[in-house]
């Protein structure tokens, strides 16, 4: 399952990633507001990202990525309905050029800590480095 994939990319490469099942999106998205972060939904109608990603990064983010039909429900209880161009899209591009946008590209050059292993950059290839515990 996602869960077992996600401890094994942490486990294997390090980093944080975690992943929440929560049987209502409603509590989920007002407990994330109650505690003072911004729920935003990647979604080809809303505001242009890059008018609204510089007061969107001073915050914890909530990132809503619907598919198919969104409840309209959701368009009303976010903080911010963030188109990522206006046309049909990939839910997985649109949260890659959010996430982009977000981090100004740094995450690029992040380093995770707890990992068994790192890429080595390489012209051609595949090039694994073991680490040490």
């Amino acid at each position: 399952d996602v869960r077992n994939s996600l401890e094994d990319v942490n486990e294997r490469w390090g980093g944080s990633l975690s992943i929440r099942v929560t049987e209502s999106w409603r509590e989920e998205i007002k407990d994330w507001q109650d505690s003072g972060g911004l729920a935003v939904h990647l979604t080809m109608y809303g505001l242009p990202i890059n008018e609204k990603i510089p007061e969107i990064r001073e915050n914890d983010v909530l990132v809503i990525v619907g598919s198919g039909k969104v409840s309209s429900e959701v368009f009303d209880m976010v903080d911010y309905n963030i188109a990522v161009g206006n046309q049909p899209h990939s839910e997985v591009a649109a949260l890659a050029v959010f996430l982009d946008r977000l981090f100004e590209g740094s995450e690029l050059e992040k380093k995770f800590s707890g990992g068994k292993m790192r890429v080595l950059p390489s012209k051609s290839g595949k090039k694994v480095e073991k680490l040490e515990d």
